[in-house]
């Protein structure tokens, strides 16, 4: 049992980075749509933005993936995170269909923002 409880930090790592590294990889093969509502709802700089945010994505995962700068990793994704899904899943402005999906991506992204910080807390 003690050897499943020291592994479940090296989970924990592997899951959170993957999922930032695995959505920046996404923004890539979606970089055109993403870029199109950016430049729709006057994001400055969109192509810059979003080529800093991939950067971001998929280095901060790697980074706690491997365990390294793992706080720093962190504290950059997090509110990077709330801002992204404050632009990208604004629930409170459909019905429907697409308010449920909007709502579900934003709760999904803010809980990773808590898993996010629940590393910076407990990391050594």
């Amino acid at each position: 049992m003690n050897d499943l409880f020291h592994y479940l930090p090296v989970l924990a790592h592997l899951l959170i980075g993957f999922y930032f590294a695995f959505f920046g990889f996404w923004n890539i093969y979606h970089w055109t749509p993403i870029l199109q509502i950016m430049s729709r709802d006057g994001v400055p700089l969109p192509f810059l933005t979003l080529q800093i945010g991939i950067f971001l994505q998929i280095v901060t995962g790697i980074m706690i993936m491997m365990g390294f700068y793992v706080k720093i990793a962190a504290l950059l994704l997090i509110p990077f995170t709330i801002v992204s899904v404050f632009m990208f899943h604004p629930f409170w402005k459909h019905r429907g269909e697409l308010f449920a999906l909007n709502f579900s991506v934003f709760m999904a992204n803010m809980t990773i923002s808590i898993g996010a910080l629940l590393l910076i807390i407990v990391q050594s």
